[in-house]
């Protein structure tokens, strides 16, 4: 049975605020005209190759310590409050330059999650919508895709619908056990919304993506590892179910009306005891 509210608890405004911006720093007129229209930009250049290799490295280090802890590879979700390494690419500022021009100059986070499909791990992320899943109004939240490796078609990368994220909430169905999906959530027959465009990109690079836009990725068939760190910003003016002072990351700017209680950059980088 499709389901049309997964926190039907909560009044949600899950509609698509387009970007207003006639003066960008970093993106072009186009570029933001093409994120209306289609719900996404890619590949937008962000690391050297030096930064690539240490953005690697230090991941390879957290996945170490992850699996020790006997967690999977879906697991570091999260952890930019324990994670030092995490905090500092969320408020990479280059990264900020380019969300800035969609969302303003003020800018929090709550959420991040390495997305790591080892080679022949057999589990798909079904086609969603990422505003469907959180608990959070109006649906301003934007997602940056960093590429930790190499994403080509041979080792699933994220594919999108262009203009699926005009379309409000889309029903979707829980996922079962037999699905192998990583995120719970599958909105069916997708396809009827358009057709998916693979995000091809080098290490690095980033992807922007609406959180109404429609997007997945297959299984890893490869025989080579599939990472990207997903970093979710939002304006301050953004509410969740606290009242106030739900904690979160002042990435840019300011907080004007104090809701958020801001996260400080973490000492270490330590697997937390929860997530």
């Amino acid at each position: 049975m499709p389901i049309t509210d997964a926190l039907p608890g909560m009044k949600r405004e899950l509609k698509f605020y387009p970007a207003k911006n006639n003066a960008p720093k970093k993106l072009t007129r186009a570029q933001i005209q093409q994120f209306n229209e289609k719900g996404y930009l890619f590949p937008l250049d962000v690391f050297s190759k030096k930064e690539v290799e240490a953005n690697r490295a230090y991941f390879d280090k957290l996945m170490d310590k992850t699996q020790a802890a006997g967690k999977n590879s879906y697991s570091i979700n999260g952890w930019h409050r324990s994670c030092k390494g995490i905090y500092d690419l969320l408020v990479d500022n280059r990264i900020l330059d380019y969300v800035e021009d969609l969302l303003g100059p003020n800018l929090v986070s709550r959420m991040t999650h390495y997305f790591s499909k080892m080679p022949g791990d057999g589990k798909k992320v079904a086609f969603h919508q990422d505003a469907s899943y959180w608990p959070l109004t109006p649906s301003k939240t934007v997602t940056v895709w960093l590429a930790i490796d190499d994403v080509d078609l041979a080792n699933a990368p994220m594919e999108v619908i262009p203009g699926s994220h005009l379309h409000g909430q889309i029903p979707f169905e829980r996922s079962t056990p037999e699905e192998n999906n990583v995120l719970g959530q599958s909105v069916h027959h997708a396809e009827k919304f358009g057709d998916p465009v693979p995000l091809i990109m080098k290490a690095g690079q980033i992807s922007i993506h609406s959180d109404l836009l429609l997007h997945g990725s297959r299984p890893n068939t490869s025989k080579r590892r599939r990472c990207g760190l997903t970093l979710r910003y939002m304006p301050p003016e953004v509410r969740t179910r606290e009242t106030d002072h739900s904690p979160a990351v002042l990435c840019r700017g300011i907080d004007p009306s104090g809701y958020w209680q801001h996260i400080p950059r973490p000492n270490g980088d330590d697997i937390p005891e929860r997530k």
